[in-house]
């Protein structure tokens, strides 16, 4: 088992196919799938299922593969960790579509600028995904809005380490005409138009809809992928939506929508406890230089 055979294991178990895989390492097909049969012939198990055509990971391969990333993380962290003036390499960097909007310009170009050694990957997923990511060694950090417990402190899963970086002033968009007097009568009529489950200000979302409604009604959610969807669906009159500031004011809001103060929520950068490394320090320089939080 090497390097070269965890990096292709792993290519293949995102890409789920041999011609992908091959395309995105440079190789031709026959020599990833040589070389996924020798890693599962010293091994001993099977990795991936092929029916029909398809590949899918078993179980073992599951297991196997949070073993590859991490292995692969340590071996690129102990490679930058002997050249810490000169940070090199790939960091996989995560963030929620929020902050990947209107938080990462900025630090991004300054650590462009920094570190032009660094290949810098960006993936936008909600919270909980981006979490468990970094977890499980598939992103070296990532941007996060962290839940709260009663007594409002942060929940940072063990293992993580955390940083806040960004209030974020929340925003309830509301529909022309709805009427917020009577809004305990009316909110059981609109759906909320948000990400899909994950996603933490859908959850703040949600716990604000279900104030108004009565005991054990749930508020309705329509899952989108964008702002902008969720802006149109707001503009079609039965559905609102909980937005940051910060986002806001890059988007052409429908006219005569209403916009409620929904309280804050804190954006966290997230890093595995145990990571060394000398680009995952300068970018987090980087992201500190442009915080709003209080120190």
């Amino acid at each position: 088992m090497n390097h070269t055979s965890l990096e292709i294991f792993t290519v293949v178990a995102e890409e789920l196919s041999i011609i992908k895989a091959a395309t995105r390492l440079g190789r031709v097909q026959s020599n990833i799938t040589t070389r996924i049969q020798q890693l599962e012939q010293e091994l001993g198990v099977q990795l991936f299922s092929r029916e029909n055509r398809r590949l899918a990971l078993t179980s073992q391969g599951r297991k196997f593969l949070g073993y590859a990333q991490r292995i692969l993380s340590l071996a690129q962290e102990a490679r930058q960790s002997l050249h810490p003036q000169q940070p090199s390499g790939t960091l996989a960097l995560g963030a929620m579509e929020c902050a990947a909007a209107s938080r990462l310009s900025m630090p991004l170009s300054h650590f462009r600028q920094a570190c032009p050694q660094v290949r810098l990957t960006l993936a936008t997923l909600p919270t909980r995904q981006l979490t468990e990511k970094v977890y499980n060694a598939q992103l070296d950090c990532a941007l996060v809005a962290l839940p709260e417990g009663r007594d409002g402190n942060v929940i940072c899963p063990d293992g993580l380490s955390s940083q806040p970086l960004f209030v974020e002033q929340m925003t309830l968009v509301l529909p022309v005409g709805f009427d917020q007097a009577k809004s305990g009568n009316d909110a059981g009529a609109l759906k909320l138009a948000a990400f899909r489950q994950g996603c933490r200000y859908r959850e703040l979302a949600i716990g604000l809809m279900a104030r108004r409604l009565p005991a054990n009604q749930q508020p309705a959610v329509q899952e989108v992928g964008s702002y902008h969807a969720m802006l149109a669906c707001v503009a079609a009159g039965n559905y609102l939506c909980l937005l940051p500031a910060s986002v806001l004011e890059l988007l052409q809001l429908p006219a005569g929508v209403t916009l409620v103060a929904a309280g804050s929520a804190t954006t966290h950068f997230i890093w595995r406890a145990d990571a060394r490394s000398p680009a995952l320090d300068s970018l987090r320089r980087a992201l500190a230089a442009t915080s709003n939080v209080e120190r």
